[in-house]
């Protein structure tokens, strides 16, 4: 497919412009700012306010990715296995189940790679500097998981951007 962006929630998002990729995969309720192809939602119905799981339920994308299964009603479910444990030491995107991380980015990240063939993936959003459910240590974990990503797809003919002032940009 080529030229992906892949969308968080965060400041930069701002900074998106659909206009210029072949595909947009979003989080959880993205569709509140921008409309994408792809949605990944890793959380359950319960773990959203009411406001927020409004536009998980109302928003209508090509490919709706979870591991759980509760979304399964939608037309458009496709379901995520993931690999055990993190990839602390080397991120394998050769076996079927997918590696994961603590944050739905990095996930909707391999899914652009994986299902969608992308050679460039852009990130917007995926700032991590305010997120109410994330402190340092595990900001530091998430970062540490996004270069052995990095490097994995670099091997694979992809690269990452990441746009706006997160905390990726100090490592991607």
């Amino acid at each position: 497919m080529g030229k992906i962006a892949v969308l968080g929630l965060g400041p930069s998002l701002a900074l998106y412009d659909k206009s210029q990729f072949e595909l947009s995969v979003g989080v959880n309720d993205i569709w509140r700012s921008a409309e994408t192809d792809v949605v990944v939602c890793l959380n359950s119905a319960n773990s959203f306010a009411q406001e927020r799981l409004r536009y998980i339920q109302q928003c209508k994308p090509i490919a709706f990715w979870s591991q759980t299964v509760e979304w399964d009603y939608r037309s458009e479910f496709r379901k995520i296995d993931f690999q055990p444990g993190y990839p602390d030491r080397i991120c394998n995107l050769d076996l079927p189940a997918l590696p994961k991380s603590f944050c739905s980015p990095f996930v909707a990240t391999v899914i652009a790679w994986k299902y969608y063939a992308a050679t460039e993936i852009h990130l917007f959003g995926v700032d991590m500097l305010s997120h109410p459910h994330l402190d340092r240590a595990l900001c530091s974990k998430i970062s540490h998981h996004f270069v052995m990503l990095r490097d994995a797809l670099s091997v694979k003919g992809c690269r990452i951007i990441v746009h706006g002032n997160g905390i990726l940009t100090q490592v991607i």
